[in-house]
């Protein structure tokens, strides 16, 4: 295992809820590649399906600041597509920007897509376009849950495009539907000070990620108090963050288990997110309709 060599931008996780820093603090193992057609398939994995918490139709936007500056902005939305050999379909895209004064000091521009088995929640197909000042990179994973393989198409830049096939431990996630796996966790049935982990493929390694449930915590906003879940992830101190608690997220205290808020303090400042419009939501709170 080794540190993920992700590299540290101005406004990391801009279009993921800051999930893009989650990832820094994980660890990150290489996988095996292989040829596909050699693994025998098995059954697609059974799933008793529970109910999502989410639903297509499903929109939220959150707003980012860094410093006291409005730096971005990202719109999450769900869809229902047509459906796999497997069963049911959801698309969840993600677009994010920066905005204002703060796109001509640095601008973003990006696009993540995930297609999921509407049962499991489990990711069949990701996207990612990102267009970051002068960086630009392309991803696209194809996921065999028949033989726990993903295949991947990573493009950077001018680059030569990298295709490879890797042999996953266990059935994972993607960026953007680990995030979602998230709102699905049963948090009241984790204790104050316990540990979760949501396992993902992402940059071509396979992470754990580990969330530690602090506590129940209200927090105003708008003028409005909600209360909410804290969830920390944990982080590896000393390349970007002073301290093991520098990263906090805040999801509402109910089914529904939207991130509401978050806020990294890092080596050069503050950044914060925060849920400023919700719709469509399948479980109706005070937020959102």
């Amino acid at each position: 295992m080794h540190s993920n060599p992700q590299r540290l931008n101005l406004l990391p996780g801009i279009a993921l809820i800051i999930s893009s820093t989650l990832m820094l603090g994980a660890r990150a193992q290489e996988l095996p590649l292989v040829d596909a057609d050699t693994i025998s398939p098995h059954p697609f994995p059974a799933f008793t399906p529970n109910g999502s918490v989410y639903q297509p139709g499903e929109s939220l936007s959150y707003t980012f600041q860094f410093g006291l500056i409005h730096a971005a902005q990202a719109d999450i939305s769900v869809t229902q597509v047509s459906p796999s050999q497997h069963g049911p379909s959801w698309e969840i895209l993600v677009e994010g920007r920066t905005t204002g004064a703060f796109k001509w000091i640095f601008k973003v521009e990006d696009v993540y897509r995930s297609t999921i088995d509407a049962a499991s929640g489990l990711p069949l197909h990701f996207h990612r376009d990102i267009h970051e000042g002068g960086y630009e990179l392309r991803q696209d994973y194809a996921f065999d849950w028949t033989r726990n393989t993903v295949h991947s198409h990573r493009k950077k830049g001018d680059q030569d495009s990298v295709i490879a096939t890797y042999l996953l431990p266990q059935t994972s996630h993607d960026m953007v539907s680990a995030l979602y796996a998230l709102r699905n966790v049963k948090w009241d049935q984790i204790q104050q000070g316990d540990t979760t982990g949501i396992p993902l493929f992402m940059d071509e390694e396979w992470f754990e990620l580990k969330l530690v449930h602090q506590g129940i915590k209200p927090i105003k906003m708008d003028g409005k108090k909600y209360e909410c879940i804290v969830i920390q992830p944990v982080i590896q101190t000393g390349r970007i963050w002073k301290k093991s608690n520098d990263l906090v997220v805040y999801v509402t205290n109910d089914s529904s288990h939207i991130p509401l808020y978050a806020e990294t303090r890092i080596l050069f400042g503050k950044i914060r997110m925060e849920l400023t419009h919700a719709e469509g939501l399948r479980i109706p709170n005070s937020f959102g309709h």
